[in-house]
């Protein structure tokens, strides 16, 4: 199945609250913040999308993980609304 229909179908009826994408060499990881709380992983390398994953774990939570402990550079509306 496409990736992108695939994160859709993993949504359900959730909407996506906030965006980020993580680029750390040839791969860049987009993280998409459910209305649920959870976290929608799709990552893409040189070779196109190898991965969609629905993440029971919070949006901050995933950004910090890829930030510290992987040394990576995160992009997008990711900071935390008001």
């Amino acid at each position: 199945m496409h990736p992108i229909i695939e994160a859709s179908r993993l949504m359900n009826n959730a909407q996506i609250t906030r965006k980020a994408a993580i680029h750390a060499n040839a791969t860049t990881i987009f993280l998409w913040e459910l209305s649920t709380g959870d976290t929608l992983e799709l990552v893409r390398t040189c070779s196109g999308f190898s991965s969609t994953e629905l993440k029971h774990h919070p949006f901050n939570d995933r950004i910090n993980y890829y930030q510290e402990r992987r040394s990576a550079k995160v992009t997008g509306c990711y900071q935390q609304q008001a």
